[in-house]
This record gives structure tokens, sequence and C-alpha cells, in this order.
């Protein structure tokens, strides 16, 4: 039960992170870091697949709730959670299994998660910044938005995931 709250609570401090403090700071057009993301990062492996597609979509279906999107979050998110435990297998190979009851994550190298955490990033970024542009003739600045919106989610999704596992899970 301690470990279904503190994955509840993972999920409203991170979306009220990126609503009220992340989305306020205009730091220009190109930076705009996503990092609401870090909580399907986050999902331990023994989470069914079933569960992290419906936790992928209510979390995008909050973040457009909340923002005013419509459905760009829902379709973002949703295609990452779909898409967690086969960029996991890309990243760590087959020593990664299923019986494991806390994350995952704490036995990845810090390269396989740092990898892991990039690609779950990129794919994220990519379907959320092209559905927004709807358009591949200005295709040079999305791809930028992408590049410069990933790494400033990158690097607070790592240094959080890293805090995350460390203090919450190895108490």
């Amino acid at each position: 039960m301690h470990r279904y709250l503190t994955y509840a609570g993972v999920f409203i401090g991170l979306v009220l992170v990126q609503i009220f403090l992340i989305d306020n700071i205009s730091l220009g057009i190109y930076f705009h870091p996503l990092i609401y993301i870090a909580f399907l990062i986050i999902l331990p492996l023994d989470t069914k697949p079933v569960w992290v597609l419906l936790l992928s979509a209510l979390l995008g279906l909050i973040m457009d709730s909340m923002t005013g999107m419509s459905g760009l979050n829902v379709i973002a998110t949703t295609a990452t959670g779909f898409m967690r435990s086969t960029l996991l297998g890309i990243t760590s190979g087959h020593n990664t299994s299923t019986d494991d009851t806390i994350p995952s994550l704490y036995r990845l190298t810090e390269k396989n998660l740092a990898w892991f955490i990039a690609l779950v990033i990129l794919l994220h970024s990519s379907l959320y910044f092209l559905l927004e542009a709807l358009s591949l003739h200005h295709i040079f600045h999305t791809m930028l938005r992408v590049i410069l919106s990933g790494a400033g989610a990158g690097v607070f999704v790592w240094f959080f995931v890293k805090l995350f596992i460390e203090k919450i899970f190895n108490k």
C-alpha cells in the first residue's frame, strides 16, 4: 500500500511541477522541458502493460485538461507508455526480469539508465513537438525544440530518477 501512495504522490507532484512551475517559466520558444514523463520512467517492471497504458493515458489527459491542449499530451504520453518496455529492452538487453516489486531501474547500470531516459524523452518530445507543429514545413525548428527541450528534460529526469531510487526505495 505504501508503494502505491508513493507513486500517487510522485504522479501528482510531477504534474503540479510541470503545470505551475515549468510551464510558467518562459525561457524561449525552443526550450520547453516536459518533465512529467519521469513518472513513466520510474514505474516498476512488474506493472502490467495495461496499467502502464492506462496510467500514461491518465497522465496525458490530466496534462491536456490542465494546459488546454486538445489531446496532444494524451497521444504522446500513451505512445511512450506503449513503447516503454521495448525501449527498456533495447537499452538493457535481456538482463531485466519482471519479478521485482521495486523499480527495476535500480539494477541498471548508469549507462543503461541514461540511455533509457534519453530514449523515452526523445520519443515523447519528438511526438509532442511534431504533433504540435502538425507540419514538416519548419522541421528544423521542430527538431531544435526536440533537442533543446529534451536535453533540459533529460537533466531534470536524470537527477529526479536517481534521487527517487536512492532516497525513496533504499530506506
